[in-house]
């Protein structure tokens, strides 16, 4: 057998990349959304029902990311109501564009179990967005078309209004859904990266020995060894861990020692146990079958072990492999 130590990117899974890509390209988009928004208009208007009131024309231009975005809030006291419109009109006088809107903020007391409280909510934003298909002057109107209070009596009052125009406006209410999945996406990637891969071996005993057998490997398939000790308090603060890896007739063919820091489990301020992790990669170069058999020393303190083997593994960065191929005979001549 040949036995090489590379380390090696044949086996990074791109999968969770993309999805970290895409997470910041919907970021990227979310905080460039404000770099095209350019504030026109923003002004207060009285509007009286059946009497629009029209604002200052404005130049709409056309863009190639964003829209014209025109919001208008009313400003009414409690346990009232009014319907308003938002036309858009074109240079001739004509509406092209137009959103009706019921606006309402309410009040009231609820009683609950013998306590009681006051509440209020409301709804007062009305708005539209134009994307132009060519340069021009447009005007914005807003009429009152009812207004009333939650008794049921109709008012005939100046109905205030906050009105603001943007322009390169980009709506980004499914931008935020966006981020939020594939942000998801990449982190369920990055979790399940390293738990890829056939499980060929798994095996725990209450030792410090355990040892299998499984058929793993193949020229473009990686194998990950993860060895995961627990111990009681008296461990020491570093053991070591033998890896030993035989072939299909039993023939040991690599073996290796590993320091293993552990970490102590503290409760109130008392050692508890201890645990530690290893984990190394083979290429075997040739797919048969190979024993796995791991001791833990000293192993005194040693409560469990488990080994267990992962065949067609995929990881997250470049990693140190033990590449073991077989040795071709070369015939002698004479």
């Amino acid at each position: 057998m040949t036995i090489q130590t590379q380390r090696t990117s044949r086996f990074i899974d791109p999968w969770p990349y993309l999805a970290l890509g895409s997470t910041l390209l919907v970021f990227l988009a979310l905080f460039g959304a404000s770099l095209f928004q350019k504030t026109l208009l923003s002004t207060t208007v009285s509007v009286m029902a059946e009497e629009p009131v029209q604002l200052q024309p404005l130049s709409l231009n056309r863009q190639l990311i964003g829209a014209l975005r025109i919001e208008a809030r009313a400003i009414i006291p409690l346990n009232r109501w009014v319907t308003y419109e938002i036309q858009l009109l074109d240079s001739q006088g004509q509406p092209f564009a137009s959103a009706i809107k019921q606006a309402w903020n309410e009040s009231g007391t609820w009683y609950e179990d013998g306590e009681s409280g006051t509440w209020q909510e409301d709804d007062l934003l009305g708005g539209l967005d134009v994307r132009a298909k060519q340069d021009e002057m447009v005007t914005i109107a807003i009429a009152v078309l009812e207004y009333g209070d939650t008794s049921g009596q109709v008012l005939e009052q100046l109905v205030p209004f906050q009105v603001t125009v943007q322009n390169g406006v980009i709506d980004t209410r499914y931008l935020w859904p966006g981020l939020v999945g594939t942000l998801s996406l990449s982190l369920i990637a990055l979790y399940a990266t390293p738990l890829t891969g056939k499980k060929a071996i798994s095996k725990t005993i209450n030792d410090s020995d355990p040892n299998d057998r499984a058929t793993v490997g193949g020229a473009n398939r990686l194998v990950r060894v993860k060895v995961d000790v627990k111990a009681d308090k008296t461990s020491p603060a570093k053991l070591e861990v033998r890896l030993f890896l035989k072939d299909s007739y039993g023939e040991q063919i690599y073996s290796r020692s590993f320091p293993l820091p552990m970490t102590y489990l503290r409760k109130d301020g008392n050692i508890k146990g201890a645990t530690g992790h290893l984990q190394t990669f083979f290429l075997l170069e040739s797919r048969s079958s190979y024993g796995f058999s791991v001791e833990v020393w000293p192993d005194a303190s040693v409560d469990r072990t488990t080994l267990r083997v992962l065949d067609g593994s995929r990881t997250l960065q470049s990693v140190e492999v033990v590449k073991i191929s077989p040795t071709l005979d070369t015939p002698s001549v004479t």
